[in-house]
Parts: C-alpha cells; structure tokens; sequence
C-alpha cells in the first residue's frame, strides 16, 4: 500500500487504511506509549534541540525515531497489527503508518493543530460578515 503525506488529515489516514475509527483509537493509544517513551529519555535530543518539553519532531533524533517507529509496527495487538503491517516499506525505510502517528502524536503535543483549528473556525465566521475580507481574497487571485 503507498503511503501517504505526513501532512494528510486523520480523515485521509482513515480512508487511505479503510481504518475504523474504533482502531484509530487504539492505535494512537499504543503510539502514547511510545511517545511517552521517547520523550523521557533526554539521550533521544538532538543536540541541538530544545531541552525542555514539549518538543517538537525536528527536537528528537532520527536513529530515535526509527527505533520507535519500529517498536510501534511490532507491538500491535491482534486489533492493530494488521494496520501497522500495512506501512511496512522495502529495505531501511521506516514504517509510514507509525511514522504518520508518531508525526501527528508530535504536532498535537506542540499545539500546531489546535490553534489551526480554532483559528480557521474563527476565520470562516469573519469571512462570511466581512466584505473586505472577500474583496482582499478575490484581489489575491488575481
């Protein structure tokens, strides 16, 4: 199965997996486990990265993530292991679904996913009283 973007939305994993929402669930409670795992050991920092919680994906060393990625695809209970099994990749590649879980587990945690979604709830109700709004829009494609 191809993989996907690390940018495609919950509801894109679902479809691409034909993934129920019920093992969704489970799948990203075993990627907490992981998470949790890999964020308490400070050995798992880039050097370079923020020494304090929470960190962001670019924070946590690459050898770190395909250790984790790995210990993701294994561990899968009798609901998830098929699921898990579908992002296995040839040769060294990581797998692409534990990597989705574990890249989105990372942009919940730094708040980017929150305030988009507050913020574009906030942008649809100024849009549709705002005519300047529109007419500043309409001026961008063009």
């Amino acid at each position: 199965l191809a993989p996907i973007a690390m940018s495609q939305t919950k509801e894109d994993l679902l479809k691409h997996l034909n993934l129920p929402v019920e093992t969704y669930a489970l799948m990203a409670k075993e990627t907490d486990v992981i998470y949790n795992w890999l964020i308490s050991d400070k050995s798992h920092l880039k050097e370079n990265g923020k020494r304090k919680a929470p960190y962001d994906w670019s924070d946590i060393q690459e050898k770190a993530k395909d250790t984790a990625m790995g210990l993701m695809a294994q561990r899968g209970d009798q609901y998830t292991a098929y699921y898990w099994d579908l992002g296995a990749s040839a040769g060294n590649s990581p797998n692409w679904v534990a990597k989705w879980f574990l890249y989105h587990k990372f942009r919940y945690r730094d708040g980017r996913n929150r305030t988009q979604k507050s913020g574009g709830k906030n942008h649809d109700k100024h849009r549709s009283s705002s005519k300047h709004n529109h007419a500043s829009r309409e001026q961008l494609q063009h």
